[in-house]
């Protein structure tokens, strides 16, 4: 019995240290590794926004994002530039923070998503003479299945859409997943705001886009996520500033 009781003690002693030692091991590998999570967590995100501000095939995505991309961070109930660095949003987190952060009422929150930041970052595409040739605006809104994460590219006329580019979502792949697809993607080029997402005929109207086929409710997303940013509760204050010459007041 004695020896019995030795044998269990000890394979409970391996297996603790087994444990001990594993748990150190993941702790540490953590640790180290994220720096490098962060920044290619970071990279992914200049890599969305510039193929937003329609830079494609980028090779050196940091070198192409510090050369032609601008960042600047926005308060979203003056619509005046602050100077928090805008690098420390994470968009799917700092929301969350209660310091940085409000909560939306049911009748605000068309766009589904519970809370935003009081602040937000803004982008803006340059060319070789330092003009804006684009804005480029963070959004997210509740689809079918979850929280979708993009970006809108605005010409200078803050009206204008050039491109949207929806870089995280949980919808239904061949259905609500083709707000990712290049067609349907292209169908908002040239359009102006305000815009309403249709089931049919939206051709020829610029303030129309074709909704996805099957997806009635992914595209319902989109059209409240538009239409709460593109709002007074969203960037609404912001575009009316840029419209009265901030930009060209720095």
């Amino acid at each position: 019995m004695s020896s019995n009781n030795e044998s269990i003690g000890k394979t409970l002693g391996v297996v603790v240290a087994l444990c001990l030692v594993c748990a150190i091991f993941v702790s540490f590998a953590s640790v180290q590794l994220r720096p490098f999570q962060d920044e290619n967590k970071a990279k992914d995100i200049q890599r969305n926004i510039l193929a937003a501000a329609g830079f494609s095939d980028v090779t050196d995505v940091k070198a192409v994002f510090e050369k032609n991309i601008e960042a600047r961070v926005v308060n979203m109930k003056t619509g005046e530039f602050v100077d928090t660095d805008p690098n420390s949003f994470d968009f799917e987190k700092s929301k969350f923070d209660a310091k940085r952060s409000i909560k939306l009422d049911k009748e605000t929150d068309t766009a589904g998503i519970q809370r935003m930041t009081t602040e937000s970052p803004v982008y803006f595409a340059k060319n070789a003479q330092g003009a804006v040739e684009s804005i480029i605006l963070p959004v997210q809104g509740y689809g079918l299945w979850g929280v979708m994460f993009g970006f809108i590219a605005l010409e200078p006329d803050t009206k204008t859409i050039k491109s949207i580019n929806f870089y995280k979502h949980f919808e239904t792949p061949g259905l609500g997943g083709e707000i990712q697809n290049a067609k349907w993607v292209s169908t908002w080029e040239g359009k102006q705001l305000p815009v309403d997402i249709v089931k049919a005929n939206a051709a020829g109207n610029v303030h129309k886009v074709d909704g996805l086929s099957g997806a009635t409710l992914t595209s319902k997303g989109v059209d409240n996520t538009f239409k709460f940013w593109t709002g007074e509760n969203g960037f609404g204050p912001f575009l009316a500033k840029v419209r009265q010459g901030a930009l060209n007041n720095g």
